[in-house]
């Protein structure tokens, strides 16, 4: 009996060993199931948020470039239209062209103006147009180089896919864990952002919920494949909390080949268009003294153009305490005025010497005007690097402190750079792949089977075009450095500059010279051209300013009649002329 005890407790046991087996066995197989399909489910979801997340960077380079190609673009269109309208006013508008001219120093005035305009509204329509391509090819290559989707690919599919028979790979421990007992692998330490993992054991932040310190081989490999790609390094860099986006930077180095053509040519198009009102106002009130004699209506139009220009300043720059000339361009605006008090002596009724030197001084005064103004434009226009860092806020620009502009139009240049970190609450699921990476998943190296998934093989470098093929004008670009506007808007200022301090030393030459000219009349042709007067000397023509008269000249005596004989009586009518005496 005891025998027969002994093997139905045998038989007992081992059956119900066996059912337990077999119980244990089904229960962690559904485990393995349901977790295999949720691992797959995780992985493209995880990708298709990370491919979300891309395509919202791209949107980003779209909308930060796009911001500067549809600025440069609209002021295209403006000083193109601005270059017209000063192309009709220095030709078939001119003053002058339907009447007499105005004197030399006033057409110095609206010629130089409408010149300047000319200038500065080209230079602005280039810079602007280099500004829009240079934004146009750094956006395209971007997205076609370095953002681009994460989008898995086969092999990595195949990876995150698990067949059933795969379970019986696992480890035994696996097969038949009792619920509630400690798992074959330690649970990964998933990486917070700018730390590494501190430790094999512990709590996982990842599988907090579980409240596990272990997790089955399978999990150990989704974390390692799917998460880390198969790398194991644990000596990877990592990406510090709240690191701005990889295209973030690389938008923002790319942003210094496009800045100063976008900033300069906003600044260029202001000077346009400040000298294109002088000019507008030389233009109106030339027409006003020299073909309508309008006195009063001269006196009143530069207040209306001087109004223009003085708000236009107001709107665009900004008085800050590193600028040489400040409220210089309030005397500026003056030249007009003393410009036309010059021409109220000028066309005056009654001649006067002393009227004549009060007009030179008071044409001196409206060039030395134009001359600080000039010297202002290049004021405003001088970069300098920013105090403090500006400070990040919503609907506003901003750039880093590193970048020198220029401080009168810090708060109107409408330039914006990508932030330099991400806020609160703002995740870069890449930098997140990228720490799993450096991390191995967070599965020590020294504790994982090492499965890992097949590297990929590196795509074939690009070789550079032989040295002998290369091109002569490879290397002018790189010459070329990225304050190149700047330099070319200072040599367009001080231009502007030197023609009103030249206009000032030949006004004093002209002075000396006296009412004597060096030209011939206006509308006669030039010698060239003039036989009829070839064989003329300075003596043989007479100036107002001459000591002595000529010998014939009777402007100041009457001519006699001179006869010959007496008068002849006249002819009866119809009988033809009298005799000649």
């Amino acid at each position: 009996f005891s025998g027969a005890a002994a093997a139905t407790a045998a038989g007992t046991a081992a059956g119900a060993t066996g059912a337990g087996g077999m119980w244990l066995f089904s229960y962690n197989k559904e485990n393995f199931g349901y977790d295999a399909g949720m691992r797959f489910g995780r992985f493209m979801m995880s990708r298709g948020f990370a491919n979300a997340q891309v395509g919202q960077y791209r949107e980003d380079i779209q909308g930060i470039t796009g911001m500067t190609i549809t600025k440069m673009d609209a002021w295209q269109s403006v000083t193109t239209l601005f270059l017209a309208v000063g192309a009709a006013l220095s030709c078939a508008g001119r003053i002058g062209m339907h009447g007499a001219a105005p004197p030399g120093w006033y057409c110095a005035l609206f010629s130089g103006s409408i010149f300047m305009s000319v200038m500065f509204n080209g230079v602005a329509l280039w810079l602007s147009m280099h500004a829009s391509l240079r934004a146009q090819c750094a956006a395209t290559s971007l997205l076609t180089r370095k953002v681009r989707l994460p989008i898995p690919s086969t092999s990595q599919l195949d990876q995150a896919r698990v067949f059933a028979s795969a379970f019986e790979r696992q480890e035994y421990r696996d097969i038949f864990r009792v619920p509630f007992m400690r798992h074959a692998e330690d649970a990964p330490q998933a990486a917070a952002a700018g730390s590494k993992p501190k430790g094999k054991k512990g709590e996982s932040q990842e599988f907090g919920s579980t409240s596990r310190s272990t997790v089955p081989s399978w999990i150990r490999d989704e974390v390692v494949l799917d998460k880390a790609g198969g790398v194991l390094d644990e000596e990877g860099e990592l990406h510090p909390a709240f690191e701005a986006p990889d295209h973030f930077k690389l938008l923002m180095k790319a942003q210094e080949e496009w800045r100063d053509y976008d900033v300069y040519a906003r600044i260029s198009m202001l000077y346009g268009v400040v000298s294109f009102l002088y000019a507008v106002t030389y233009y109106a009130v030339g027409y006003a003294i020299c073909e309508l004699r309008g006195f009063w209506a001269m006196w009143s139009l530069p207040v209306v153009f001087a109004t223009a220009q003085a708000l236009i300043f107001r709107l665009d720059i900004l008085r800050t305490g590193n600028q040489r000339l400040p409220n210089a361009e309030l005397l500026g605006h003056m030249a007009p005025f003393f410009a036309v008090a010059a021409c109220t002596l000028e066309y005056r009724y009654y001649f006067s010497k002393a009227q004549v030197a009060v007009t030179w001084g008071l044409v001196f005064v409206a060039y030395f005007c134009h001359l600080l103004m000039a010297l202002r434009m290049l004021d405003l226009a001088w970069p300098v690097p920013s105090v403090k860092e500006l400070p990040e806020e919503p609907g506003k620009q901003w750039w880093p402190s590193s970048w020198q502009v220029p401080g009168g139009f810090a708060k109107n240049l409408w330039f914006i750079t990508p932030p330099k970190k991400l806020e609160d609450g703002q995740n870069c699921l890449l930098h997140e792949m990228d720490n799993m990476k450096a991390v191995g998943g967070g599965i020590s190296a020294a504790s994982c089977r090492r499965r890992k998934a097949p590297a990929a093989e590196a795509p074939a470098a690009m070789t550079d075009a032989p040295a002998n093929n290369a091109s002569p004008f490879a290397s002018m670009e790189m010459k070329r450095s990225n304050d190149l506007p700047w330099r070319i808007v200072r040599v367009a200022i001080l231009t502007a500059a030197f023609q009103w301090f030249f206009m000032m030393v030949v006004s004093g030459v002209e002075i000396i010279l006296g009412p004597e000219t060096l030209l011939k009349p206006p509308g006669e042709p030039p010698w060239i051209r003039d036989t009829k007067y070839r064989a003329w000397t300075p003596g043989m023509v007479h100036t107002s300013g001459a000591a002595a008269l000529p010998e014939g000249y009777r402007l100041f005596a009457a001519s006699k009649a001179r006869y010959t004989s007496a008068k002849a009586p006249a002819a009866p009518l119809g009988e033809g002329p009298a005799a000649p005496h």
